[in-house]
């Protein structure tokens, strides 16, 4: 079977050749919308972190932090969106440049490109000149694009994109994200039939944006994973007059095992509170014993000033590994991070994923805008996690209990050379009170660990 890709470049090809000849033969008024609705937007980012991470030693006792990530880094990226020729075809594209300002500590720290090739393989790039993956200098100053897709619209119901995109319809396939987006290599085909959306995606390529290549889906890890073939997902999303939501979706691989499926309930109650039941389900004989899933529920609600949130999750996922370490579930198509993503709504922001097979997380923040105090712009909070019931089957090795609590802070800047942009600082404690080492026996857990962000985002518009 030719690769999708393949068949997806000379889609494009045909498609840019009608669209180019649009230009020329529909009359000028369908033609300039293409220019006069466009927009170019972009944004320059600074950002900079301090994170350390302990171990235990051969007695199970904390061992002093060291850096694991320290360094700064500048991302500016650009952004095209064309309007439509003959209210029908149109075009995005987004490029983005990254440099290191500074690097010590580990090079897979996501804001700048990695200087290996992919995420099974992981062999030093040309580009990069580092001997080793882990080599605190690999990392490749540079630019790529984030998106470069046709889309297409059909009237008011039916909506397409092809090229090198980010899903936007009802699905199970979600991106990576540093200041910029993975790309899927593939196209898209979406329908809007009044209360009902639907969704189809199909991609045989993934690229996380802190890789310059694009690379296949493959299944398992490291360098002996095996093609997996492309990507599909179909997806529904379901209005109801009271405003409740019904979200679900599938995914799979048409050369590989592993699939994925989600069912979210969304609703806002008359007095506010957003409430959102959720099931996550991964299926994968290569990584799982049997059928892997997460239940979640996620609450948010304003009182004034103030924003609180309120989640939970529970986790089930019996590793079919040999040497016992205990699994944990990632919603996506692969089992290696940075080879697919999915569309995941649990984000916590306190360093684990709190994900592990048995164990259970509860998750809380307090936010408040301080504008009613003369503080335009600024807002600051505190949250935390507390997970716990994750137990390996090893002698001597504790039940994983692990707990963080952040604080925050952001400013959009008011006036001035810089208005408009804004800055953020965001520090997390995360204790691990097992005595497991980093990464084993519990496959996604860390040791104890301090982390600081700084952040500064400075946005432009040209058009």
């Amino acid at each position: 079977m030719e690769k999708f890709f393949k068949r997806s470049v000379l889609s494009a090809l045909v498609v840019g050749i009608v669209a180019g000849s649009a230009l020329t033969v529909v009359p000028s008024a369908e033609a300039s919308g293409f220019f006069e609705d466009s927009s170019i937007n972009g944004a320059l980012n600074v950002w900079m972190r301090d994170r350390t991470r302990g171990d235990v030693d051969a007695n199970g006792n904390d061992t002093s932090k060291v850096p694991n990530l320290d360094h700064g880094s500048l991302y500016l990226s650009v952004d095209f969106n064309s309007g439509y020729v003959a209210d029908t075809v149109g075009l995005d594209l987004n490029v983005y440049s990254t440099f290191d300002l500074w690097q010590n500590a580990s090079p897979d720290h996501e804001m700048n490109f990695w200087g290996v090739d992919n995420p099974y393989d992981m062999e030093p790039t040309n580009r990069s000149g580092c001997d080793s993956a882990w080599d605190s200098g690999c990392n490749d100053n540079g630019a790529a694009f984030q998106t470069a897709a046709f889309k297409f619209k059909f009237g008011d119901a039916v909506t397409a994109k092809l090229g090198y995109f980010q899903p936007s319809v009802p699905t199970a396939m979600g991106v990576n994200w540093s200041f910029a987006a993975g790309t899927y290599t593939g196209g898209e085909i979406g329908a809007n039939l009044g209360n009902l959306a639907l969704g189809l995606v199909v991609a045989d390529e993934y690229r996380a944006p802190w890789f310059k290549d694009s690379y296949e889906f493959r299944t398992g890890t490291g360098s002996s994973a095996e093609d997996a073939g492309t990507a599909y997902s179909l997806g529904g999303r379901y209005t109801f007059d009271n405003g409740l939501l019904l979200d679900a979706a599938y995914a799979a691989l048409t050369d590989g095992d592993r699939k994925n499926a989600h069912v979210k309930v969304k609703y806002t109650t008359a007095d506010g509170w957003y409430l959102s039941p959720q099931l996550y389900v991964v299926d994968d004989d290569n990584q799982y014993d049997s059928t892997a899933y997460q239940l979640a529920f996620i609450s948010a609600k304003s009182y004034g000033q103030y924003s609180v949130r309120a989640e939970a999750t529970y986790t089930a996922a019996d590793s079919s590994d040999t040497r016992g370490n205990v699994g944990n579930m990632a919603y996506r198509l692969t089992e290696v991070y940075g080879g697919s993503n999915g569309a995941y709504d649990i984000w916590w922001n306190n360093r684990s994923d709190f994900n592990h097979d048995g164990e259970l997380g509860f998750f809380g923040s307090v936010a408040r805008d301080f504008s009613d105090l003369g503080a335009q712009g600024f807002s600051a909070g505190v949250n935390g996690v507390y997970a716990f019931g994750a137990k390996s089957d090893q002698a001597g090795i504790d039940e994983l209990v692990e707990y963080s609590g952040s604080a925050f802070l952001n400013y959009a800047i008011q006036g001035g050379a810089l208005k408009g942009a804004n800055f953020g600082m965001y520090y997390t404690y995360y204790v691990n009170d097992s005595n497991a080492g980093n990464w084993a026996p519990y496959s996604n857990a860390f040791q104890d660990e301090t982390d600081l962000k700084v952040t500064l985002t400075i946005p432009f518009s040209v058009k």
